[in-house]
């Protein structure tokens, strides 16, 4: 009597059991190489050969000849030169969330089941952010990482973060709230610490009492903390709530760190978060003063995606800054 072989079940709506194995799936497996994968993902990302070589630590040839099998394996071009510049096709732009939802979900997958031993594994943490953050964090997290994770190194960035892509080649983001919140529902968050902006002079500097107006410091010489040559006003505010009043500047500089010295120096005044400007007068001839205005509040949180925090490692390192930030609450 010959063997009846039963059909795959399917659920509600056509799709295949799990329970059932897909011969149509097997059989694209067993022709495709799952290596290429990674590649494909940075080749999306980057939309270049040269910058997917460089951050994935191949060669050029390795990358050309891995995206003319993906463009077989896929029947498409994927990416197309235009000059200097490459765009992706139709198919490139919609593989880009499924595949990194994939690489995540394999990630995940694959990870081992024990957990995490800091005192045993290496760990690399890419952490971008303002030297503000760093001047107040990076001593605390060393002391840690130093005696429970030998084989823990973090290095601080100042890169531009404009897209979750950009977020997903990190570890973290430490921004301001409202900023990091424009990334979307897709991210993950952590508070660290509350701060409020305040005005800093040069304490040879007898113009100011202990408190200085909006339209007092909008009058002055003022030293900036600009992201960017051509930061929008919308991105400035986001990132730091006083910054409306910042109207006659005499600088812009991209780091908090020199504005002390350039304040101390030129007898200009200066907008910083209030922890930073206790550091500065550690070091330096300056006087903090209360800034009357309403929009000076400073939530810093931590920020990743879901594939970054996948990562071995990730979820110990949240640690790290959480008990980094324990001295900052009041």
């Amino acid at each position: 009597m010959p063997r009846t072989i039963k059909p795959a079940m399917r659920g509600p709506r056509g799709e295949r059991d799990h329970r059932g194995s897909d011969p149509l799936l097997i059989r694209r497996l067993r022709r495709a190489n799952l290596d290429l994968l990674p590649i494909l993902h940075e080749l999306l990302q980057t939309r270049s050969v040269t910058a997917t070589a460089r951050t994935l630590g191949i060669t050029q040839p390795a990358v050309s000849k891995a995206l003319r099998q993906l463009r077989q394996l896929f029947e498409d071009d994927l990416l197309i030169s235009l000059g200097r510049h490459a765009q992706l096709t139709q198919r490139g732009e919609t593989l880009l969330p499924s595949l990194t939802n994939v690489l995540l979900e394999l990630g995940l997958l694959l990870e081992p089941s024990q957990t995490f031993e800091p005192g045993s594994e290496r760990l690399h943490i890419v952490i971008a952010t303002a030297d503000y953050v760093s001047v107040l964090l990076a001593p605390q997290m060393a002391r840690l990482c130093g005696g429970e994770a030998p084989g823990c190194d973090f290095l601080f960035v100042d890169r531009p973060v404009r897209s979750v892509e950009d977020l997903d080649g990190i570890d973290f983001l430490i921004a301001p709230r409202p900023f990091g919140r424009t990334f979307g529902k897709r991210v993950e968050q952590m508070p660290l610490w509350r701060d409020e902006m305040v005005c800093i002079a040069s304490g040879r500097d007898g113009r100011w009492g202990d408190t200085v107006s909006a339209e007092a410091f909008r009058a002055a010489r003022q030293v900036v903390y600009q992201v960017g040559e051509r930061t929008s006003l919308e991105r400035a505010a986001l990132v730091q709530p006083t910054s409306t009043l910042e109207v006659s500047p005499v600088c812009g500089v991209p780091n908090f760190l020199v504005i002390g010295a350039i304040v101390e120096e030129a007898e200009c005044l200066a907008l910083v978060p209030r922890k930073l400007a206790q550091e500065l007068t550690r070091s330096r001839d300056l006087r903090i003063l209360e800034i009357d205005y309403p929009e000076r509040r400073l939530d810093i949180d931590a920020f990743w995606t879901p594939r970054a925090g996948a990562k071995r490692g990730h979820a110990w390192f949240r640690s790290v800054l959480a008990r980094s930030t324990e001295r900052f609450a009041a």
